[in-house]
């Protein structure tokens, strides 16, 4: 599980290689004009992109880490497009062009998927028991910035949402959330309705 940002600083290296990588190949170098734009979007989701959100779904990123993915997304996006300074576009016009999306949403989607994958398996396996363990144990005082876990991500997608009930605090919480998550479809709308949270915009409060 991503929690260090050791580890985040190795995943934007890697993907920079990547990226060097795939413009060796002339698929999204200045070099690259005969390539149709549908192929280097293939290129970079292939190349790039599939291998830099790999095993998304366990990280706990902090708001900085994902505007920082996000910001080196639209990059490579910019690349595709073949847009440079001083021509300027904005963020929602460059994911539209592009048929993508920041990649936070991309692996808030993954986050959820894989959660209610774990909470749907027999409460036996390592996952499961290891939830039980965090929340045993939570609540105590360390000393120090408390660390972003995946817990902790998860619960503040839910405070996203509008008149919710939901939290993920206690153990109490995680097997209100293992009860929804065996249903698959209120699991779904429940994922979607956090998706859609996230997606809107700041308000004006």
């Amino acid at each position: 599980m991503l929690e260090d940002s050791k580890d985040f600083i190795c995943i934007i290296a890697t993907a920079h290689g990547l990226v060097y990588r795939t413009t060796l190949c002339l698929a999204i170098g200045p070099v690259s004009d005969k390539i149709k734009r549908k192929t280097k979007l293939k290129l970079y989701r292939s190349l790039v992109k599939s291998i830099l959100v790999y095993n998304c779904g366990t990280w706990a990123l902090t708001k900085s880490e994902e505007e920082k993915l996000n910001a080196f997304h639209r990059k490579q996006l910019r690349k595709v497009l073949n847009i440079k300074y001083p021509v300027k576009i904005t963020n929602s016009s460059l994911y539209n062009k592009c048929e993508e999306h920041p990649l936070s949403i991309y692996i808030l989607e993954n986050r959820w998927r894989l959660f209610g994958h774990i909470l749907r398996r027999n409460i036996e396996i390592p996952a499961n028991k290891s939830m039980n363990s965090y929340f045993a144990t939570h609540g105590k005082k360390f000393r120090g910035r408390p660390l972003t876990t995946l817990p902790v991500v998860l619960n503040k997608d839910l405070s996203r949402l509008q008149e919710n009930t939901l939290q993920l605090t206690t153990r109490e919480d995680l097997e209100h959330l293992r009860c929804i998550a065996q249903n698959r479809q209120q699991w779904r709308e429940l994922s979607t309705r956090i998706r859609k949270a996230a997606e809107a915009p700041p308000s004006d409060d």
